[in-house]
């Protein structure tokens, strides 16, 4: 589990009791269907959250609708991941155990939130997928650098310095 990390975990220490993660991943909460158990969210932190646009989350609905986003998946309240990421996203769905309930984009990095069925087997599949997907995902969402940050796109002359034009 070097890469997925459950919500809620610090780094090498206990995980907090199940209320507290299931607190963490609140925003995610009504995916899984609230008072049917439990769910963790796991993440693969972001390799560099500079200028990535986060906040969307993909909920598994309750069923398959041409409307939705993919199958029974579909964003919630509308908010959805930039489109340069939606082929990856869909690949990733694909690879989900069945117990697996939303993709959340946080600051935290890209989380599964999981109900935490299927066993070893599952937890395998949901690790592999976020180790797969989440770098193309992260480059996918992130926004381009401003041009005033692009000196190196022109060429012959250092960023800040503006060329001298002879009157």
């Amino acid at each position: 589990m070097a890469e997925a990390q459950r919500a809620g975990q610090a780094p090498g220490g206990p995980a907090r009791p199940r209320s507290q993660v299931r607190h963490d991943s609140a925003d995610a909460g009504a995916a899984c269907g609230a008072g049917e158990g439990t769910a963790a969210v796991y993440y693969s932190r972001w390799q560099d959250s500079r200028r990535l646009q986060l906040g969307w989350i993909l909920e598994r609905q309750r069923v398959e609708h041409d409307m939705h986003f993919e199958g029974r998946w579909d964003w919630r309240n509308g908010r959805a991941a930039p489109q340069a990421a939606w082929e990856p996203l869909r690949q990733m769905l694909d690879q989900l155990p069945e117990g697996a309930c939303a993709l959340v984009a946080s600051q935290n990095g890209l989380g599964i939130q999981w109900r935490e069925t299927g066993g070893d087997s599952a937890f395998r599949s949901l690790e592999s997928a976020l180790g797969q997907f989440r770098p193309t995902i992260e480059e996918a969402i992130r926004q381009p650098k401003p041009a005033q940050d692009r000196g190196s796109e022109s060429p012959g002359f250092s960023a800040g310095i503006a060329p001298f034009t002879a009157r």
